[in-house]
């Protein structure tokens, strides 16, 4: 039987984050959609379709790269749980620095390889707890730095995503303890001279 664990601490806290956007596109949100953005335009983008919360204003099935073909920029795109399931995450990167407005922000969250966690289910091989098919990579935090400013992000800030506890699910921890990795990137528009 998988781990559940509440995701509403790190939820809130992305939420939070992003507060001050009016527009926000919450990428991979079907099967998880955050409840806790509460901005002026809420765009939902996923593969998947389904019923989302009222906060959402729009719901768009397709690619990120499709979507960048057929709409305008969003101020800033939220991406909780999704780099580790992509085949090539740097391309999805370089795809949500052109979907955002200049001056614009990324969120995203993703599980720390180098948690306690993960460290102990690493010596052990564990296959049982955390470990699911859909997983592709894992991203330790100063690499996922590299990754944000390889698609062109600066201004990266990373913040935990709490700790799971049995029983309570995402407590609060310090960042390098971290289950999971909230990065914050920025798309500051390079002068022409660079």
């Amino acid at each position: 039987m998988p781990v559940v664990v509440d995701e509403s601490i790190r939820m809130r806290k992305m939420a939070k984050l992003a507060n001050s956007f009016n527009s926000v596109m919450d990428i991979g949100c079907a099967q998880q959609p955050n409840s806790y953005l509460n901005n002026k335009t809420v765009i939902g983008l996923d593969l998947v379709k389904t019923k989302m919360p009222n906060n959402y204003r729009y719901f768009y099935q397709m690619p990120l790269s499709e979507y960048n073909q057929k709409h305008e920029t969003v101020e800033c795109i939220v991406a909780g749980e999704l780099l580790e399931h992509l085949e090539d995450p740097l391309t999805f990167l370089k795809d949500c620095y052109q979907a955002i407005t200049a001056d614009g922000v990324l969120i995203l969250s993703t599980p720390n390889p180098l948690s306690p966690i993960e460290l102990i289910l690493n010596i052990t091989l564990n296959k049982k707890y955390f470990y699911t098919k859909d997983h592709i990579m894992l991203f330790p935090q100063r690499w996922l730095i590299r990754l944000l400013e390889l698609a062109g992000f600066n201004n990266i800030k990373l913040y935990s995503g709490g700790f799971p506890l049995p029983g309570v699910g995402l407590v609060p921890c310090p960042r390098f303890m971290c289950h999971q990795t909230i990065a914050v990137a920025t798309k500051t528009p390079q002068k022409e001279n660079e």
